[in-house]
């Protein structure tokens, strides 16, 4: 059985929200273990030392979690946040809405909802899409067989990391592993002269085809 691709946020997602003078600033930010996650709070908190509230949720791997209402009411910060990861499937990344109290109270739901809305739309202006096992290649090739091996590569989902110029061409590119090297070598010959550098996992974007959202 193929292992489960990892989802994660892959960019820098922010969102704001203003409900009844109350402005909730939404983040979705990379994290891939505990200890980046706790940085990022670290770092919003110190842009942020006047807001009355830091909700977060992050996911770091296989049952690494965690989430904080940060002094709302139980279930209305910490969970939405944390409940849209779950929702999306994502592994690995954090959510964090950070409130500046408008001097209204909400209520609980309206607390959830505005969490909620926050998180998911910095959730939607991240990048968002799976890491892919993959391996890294060389290939020194003509001047005329470059073109076609960059485009075949691209074609496979993968992509080519470096290129150096002289009387041949050097292209270092990577493919996913389900990508076997003699696909791309029907497009572009030159692409069976490829040697194996290492193995490599990559993030692939949705708007690349990276998975559902």
């Amino acid at each position: 059985m193929a292992e489960k691709l990892r989802r994660a946020i892959l960019g820098e997602g922010r969102s704001t929200l203003i409900i009844e003078r109350s402005r909730f600033l939404g983040f979705a930010l990379p994290a891939g273990s505990p200890e980046i996650a706790e940085e990022a709070l670290r770092g919003l908190r110190a842009e942020h030392p006047q807001a009355s509230h830091h909700c977060f949720g992050y996911r770091v791997g296989p049952g690494q979690e965690r989430g904080s209402d940060d002094g709302e009411p139980q279930g209305t910060g910490g969970l939405p946040l944390l409940e849209t990861l779950r929702r999306r499937e994502i592994d690995l990344g954090l959510l964090c809405v950070v409130r500046y109290y408008g001097g209204r109270k909400l209520g609980r739901p309206g607390l959830y909802r505005a969490y909620l809305g926050a998180g998911v739309a910095a959730l939607d202006a991240a990048g968002v899409g799976n890491m892919v096992p993959g391996w890294r290649y060389e290939a020194e090739v003509a001047h005329l067989e470059r073109v076609p091996l960059a485009r075949a590569v691209a074609q496979a989902r993968g992509r080519v990391l470096e290129e150096q110029f002289g009387e041949r061409v050097r292209l270092v590119f990577w493919l996913p592993a389900d990508t076997p090297l003699r696909e791309i070598a029907q497009q572009a010959p030159g692409a069976g002269r490829a040697r194996v550098i290492m193995a490599e996992t990559m993030a692939v974007l949705d708007s690349e085809g990276g998975g559902p959202a």
